[in-house]
């Protein structure tokens, strides 16, 4: 039995919100749960009314997630066995208390109380009890992370916190210098972007109602309808999300549509849609005034993009609940001028954002992906008009999911050829690669990792 609401407040918050983070934690950790998903539905019960309790729940989720791997080696001198052997919820209460010690200013004490009353409620007094000399031994030690020596093969994975597979697989697409400076970035955690929806408000207006609220915006960077909010509430009580006023959305996400430049009189195919960001901005971008049909494999996402289209009032848009990685959309052949193809993909660009992602990484991932975005872009090809625009992405830093993808892609179709906009370029310029693809990363242009590659098809048959 967890902590009750309302028990054990201290200096540092409350040990229900200890409980439910180590309880979320220890749901991922099974492999039972997303992070995000079930940290939202934890957020919306009853015992976090409390802002504070709710910003802490959070912190404590998220920033463990991302600090794993530096604080699992770090907690090895004070077990005498692999933490990997230890009961779930209580290796992620050793986590959760050395990660208040190693990297947040709540007090020892309350760290140190909150943390074992919660283990105590949950797993009895033995367990708070190993815990608690745990803790304690952190304390005394200087609550310092000790990492391997240079040249020692655990270092790198320590240091950067990412599981070795990760390190590799990236390594091969990006160099070691830029892996490490690209997991460096995502230990920190992500900027809070929202895009305007202009179907409910405009952006200046938006702009004053967020100071006025105290949520101190600035805007972003390259998205000209973005804001970066410092001091956001949580949208699901916020009047200005709930009125559909803005969309959380990060600030290279908001570059994605932008590529395609939807103009009115279009028809649009989003073909991977949920959870319906980007459909509505392709609309916004046109002013309303595109005929855009979002595909999706599944019908609660397609749910949830009803859902956001409603909520943003954004005009034009269909639904349909179609598999393009096994079969074209019926009938859809040569009917669109505009595809977007949100690829699925490993994830492995959102690790700041979902950084619970990182630990399911796994070395076949990214093949695995591949043939699924192969598929995709095979069947929905059918679907773009002579002459007309198809644009892949993903939030992916991995070549395999992405430029092998495009080349493999171009290979095989003598009528698709690279479309490079040089009029164009959205967002920052050293984004852009020599053969035209668009990347993005954390550690050069402070948005998520994004892939985009727009590619034409030809006005004839069998013609680049």
């Amino acid at each position: 039995m967890g902590v009750r609401p309302g028990t054990a407040r201290g200096g540092g918050g409350t040990a229900i919100v200890r409980d439910a983070a180590i309880s979320v934690l220890a749901r991922v950790d099974r492999d039972e749960a997303f992070a995000d998903i079930v940290l939202d539905r934890t957020l919306r019960g009853a015992g976090f009314s409390d802002s504070r309790d709710r910003g802490l729940l959070t912190e404590l989720v998220m920033g463990t997630l991302r600090r794993r791997g530096t604080i699992d080696f770090a907690l090895l001198p004070f077990l005498s066995r692999p933490i990997e052997q230890t009961d779930a919820y209580v290796r992620n209460a050793l986590r959760v208390g050395a990660y208040q010690l190693f990297y947040t200013r709540i007090p020892d004490r309350a760290t140190l109380n909150e943390t074992v009353a919660a283990v105590k409620a949950s797993r009895g007094g033995g367990a708070g009890g190993f815990v608690n000399a745990v803790l304690r031994g952190i304390v005394r030690a200087g609550k310092i992370p000790v990492l391997p020596p240079e040249g020692d093969p655990r270092r790198l994975p320590a240091e950067v916190s990412a599981p070795r597979d990760l390190i590799d697989a990236l390594t091969a697409s990006l160099g070691e210098a830029e892996t490490r400076a690209y997991l460096a970035a995502c230990l920190g955690k992500p900027p809070f972007a929202v895009r305007a929806n202009p179907f409910r408000v405009v952006t200046d207006a938006l702009a004053r109602r967020f100071a006025d609220e105290g949520k101190d915006p600035a805007p972003c960077r390259f998205a000209p309808d973005g804001f970066v909010l410092g001091k956001p509430a949580p949208v699901f009580s916020d009047p200005a999300f709930l009125e559909g006023a803005y969309l959380v959305m990060d600030e290279g996400a908001q570059l994605i549509a932008t590529l395609l430049r939807p103009a009115p009189g279009e028809r649009i195919l989003d073909a991977c849609a949920a959870p319906g960001g980007k459909t509505t901005h392709l609309s916004a971008l046109a002013d309303g005034k595109v005929e855009i049909l979002a595909a999706d494999v599944s019908a609660q996402r397609l749910r949830m993009l009803r859902e956001v289209v409603t909520r943003t009032g954004a005009p034009g848009i269909r639904t349909a609940l179609h598999d393009l990685s096994r079969a074209p959309l019926p009938p859809s052949s040569g009917l669109f001028d505009k595809v977007l193809v949100d690829a699925p993909c490993t994830g492995m660009g959102v690790i700041r954002r979902n950084p619970d992602a990182k630990w399911r990484f796994r070395p076949d991932g990214p093949r695995r992906m591949a043939r699924v975005q192969a598929a995709i872009l095979r069947n929905v090809w059918e679907s773009v008009r002579r002459g007309g625009i198809l644009l892949y992405c993903t939030c992916s830093p991995l070549m395999e999911e992405d430029e092998e993808v495009v080349a493999a892609f171009l290979a095989e179709r003598p009528e698709a050829a690279l479309a490079v906009c040089p009029d164009f370029d959205p967002g920052p310029a050293d984004a852009w690669t020599a053969d035209g693809f668009l990347r993005l990363y954390p550690h050069r242009h402070g948005t998520d990792a994004f892939f985009a590659a727009l590619l034409r098809k030809s006005p004839e048959p069998g013609r680049s």
